[in-house]
């Protein structure tokens, strides 16, 4: 079989020819173990044996029926699995990208910002000039400098792919590798974004990609093709090779017939015949690469004594080497932050609106109920209602929006763009602000409305609690909507904030609950909630209520405070709810990185 070379003259670096082989993958089975020939088993085969190479510049489609192994090979040389894994890798390094199949971005930035946001993180050591001169140059080379100014969430299926592959692109890596880049498009969309790789592959990077189907247009545009089937290799090799490859194995493709196709359907075994003898063919050719990859290394004077990268295995730790600085990220990211919260309009702008809708209905509806005495628990009530709606105001929206941005976290900090605890910090900053504003437009018109005491230090208080239940409630929302998703989000929220609110005193006094159940009531951030803001209404020796009936229980405030059961602690209930909420911050870090430990395991 003839070795072509790579179709750029320059001088690569060593870890751009890429070559592996023997990788074998495999995952933990069901719970229960399989039965196969009378022997117990409880692990999955996905990969045996695999072999391929991968050479630069020259563009690289990895085909197979689903099931075979592709995204997972992927995966494996992209250094994001170690669990399971077997076998030897040489040349990748660590300047690998992997850009997933589904083109996940921030719609609310334009291509222009993203980009700038990419290449802010991956051209940290550039000038402003260099960094824009390299942004438009790799937006002509990839076609979308014509969508510049158009938001990501308004781009098409191809467009957004290539925006995706762009902001990859600025850290120039010697690697590149792409699942399924040209899914869910259409003949023309997948046509330009395969054009776009394969400049990209001429430009002198090692580019290979999954693809599913390819048409036959499209296939001609791969140089080197890996068929994958069941896990093994079927072919390796140039595209050029592939008629006489699979004549020597009796195997010939009919005349007007798709080759790309007539690969797959080998590969789901409708022939048989003859595999044997292409899996030797792929294990010459990856023995030549092999050969042709050690030359190159020995002619730089390479210490060649440790094949590879060395076997894999499972306690090979995640390489974390960030080309900006802590501080440079922080910028990026508040930077990013900032103009997404101004411009969305369901998380700040429609809440805001309804945060102050809901204040004037509730101003109507509880009129003077905090200054009569007669109407003391129908004030409660209404008190309760605040902390409930800012709670749920607050938890639920993030649910809905924050699953889709930390799937683009993920994958930027899988791609080592920044650090997750960098993420979460800006994340605290940016969201600070309009968590403050949703609880100022709602509690002031709230508590005028409705009457209660408008001593500026009551004021002031009652907005320390709703401004702490609304921050402990979007971080709620956080760390539910990183560690659930949308479908599962909607539901865990209301059913864990249940027993929290059954104990938060309101529905039955402390002194009223079992003793074996009031640990709940001692955890019930709710009940800290509704304790201060009582505390703050009735509490700091507040003089007796007006009373209109003929007698009043409660008209003097101490009295309905001590039959409640509350603490009277205001500063005990502050600090709870910071607790909570220092909690659940390291919760939300905990459940990122958990989730970049599975990617990674």
């Amino acid at each position: 079989m003839d070795i072509e070379e790579g179709n750029s003259s320059k001088q690569y670096n060593i870890g751009d020819v890429v070559v592996f082989s023997n990788i074998k993958y495999s995952i933990s089975g069901n719970a229960w173990p399989m039965i196969k020939g009378g022997i117990r088993q409880n692990e999955l085969t996905i990969l045996n044996n695999v072999c391929g190479a991968l050479r630069p510049g020259r563009l690289t489609f990895i085909l197979g029926p689903s099931g075979a192994g592709k995204t997972s090979l992927l995966q494996i040389l992209a250094g994001r699995k170690k669990r399971g894994v077997k076998g030897s890798i040489q040349g990748v390094g660590n300047n690998a990208v992997l850009v997933a199949q589904h083109a996940t971005l921030i719609g609310a930035l334009t291509v222009r910002e993203t980009l700038h946001f990419a290449g802010v993180l991956k051209l940290s050591r550039t000038t402003s000039f260099d960094r824009m001169e390299t942004i438009e140059r790799i937006s002509c080379q990839l076609g979308i400098r014509e969508v510049f100014n158009t938001r990501t969430n308004r781009l098409s299926g191809g467009e957004r792919k290539r925006v995706t592959i762009a902001c990859e692109l600025l850290t120039d890596p010697h690697i590149m590798l792409l699942d399924e880049p040209t899914s869910g498009l259409d003949s023309m969309s997948s046509m330009s974004v395969a054009k776009a790789i394969q400049a990209v592959a001429r430009t002198g990077r090692t580019v290979a990609c999954v693809v599913h189907q390819p048409s036959s247009q499209l296939f001609t545009l791969a140089d080197d093709v890996i068929l994958l089937a069941d896990g093994r290799t079927l072919y390796a090799g140039t595209i050029t090779d592939v008629p006489d490859v699979l004549k020597k194995a009796g195997l010939i493709c009919p005349q007007y017939y798709n080759i790309a196709d007539y690969l797959v359907e080998i590969a789901s075994n409708k022939h048989v015949k003859g595999q044997a003898i292409l899996e030797n063919e792929a294990k010459l050719y990856v023995m030549e690469v092999r050969k042709i990859a050690d030359s190159l290394r020995m002619e730089k004077n390479i210490n060649n004594s440790n094949e590879a990268d060395a076997l894999l295995n499972a306690n090979t730790s995640y390489v974390t080497s960030y080309t900006a600085s802590y501080i440079q990220q922080l910028k990026a990211l508040l930077w990013r932050g900032y103009i997404g919260a101004l411009r969305d309009v369901h998380l700040t702008q429609i809440r805001l609106v309804t945060h102050l809708l809901v204040a004037l209905l509730l101003g109507a509806l509880y009129n003077g109920a905090g200054e009569e005495a007669h109407r003391i628990t129908t004030n409660t009530s209404c008190l309760f209602f605040f902390l409930l709606f800012l709670f749920f105001s607050n938890a639920m929206p993030t649910i809905q929006t924050f699953p889709v941005e930390s799937t683009v976290v993920l994958q930027e900090h899988l791609n080592k763009w920044y650090s997750l605890t960098m993420y979460c910090v800006s994340k605290i900053l940016v969201d600070l602000p309009v968590q403050l504003l949703c609880a100022t437009v709602f509690v002031f018109p709230a508590w005028y409305l409705t009457s209660q005491p408008l001593e500026v230090y009551r004021m002031g208080l009652a907005w320390v609690v709703c401004a702490l239940t609304t921050i402990l409630a979007q971080t709620f929302g956080l760390v539910i909507g990183a560690a659930c998703g949308i479908k599962l989000g909607m539901f865990v929220i209301p059913a864990a904030n249940i027993p929290m609110l059954m104990f938060s005193g309101f529905f039955i006094p402390y002194h009223e609950m079992p003793n074996y159940l009031r640990p709940l009531a001692t955890i019930s951030y709710f009940r800290y909630a509704f304790d201060g803001f009582l505390l703050t209404v009735y509490g700091f020796e507040r003089p007796n209520l007006t009373c209109h009936t003929t007698y009043c229980f409660f008209r003097n405030p101490v009295k309905y405070l001590d039959y409640l059961g509350l603490s009277q602690n205001f500063n005990n209930d502050i600090i709870i709810l910071f607790v909570w909420i220092i909690a659940l911050e390291i919760s939300l870090i905990c459940v990122l990185r958990y989730k970049v430990y599975k990617a990674c395991k």
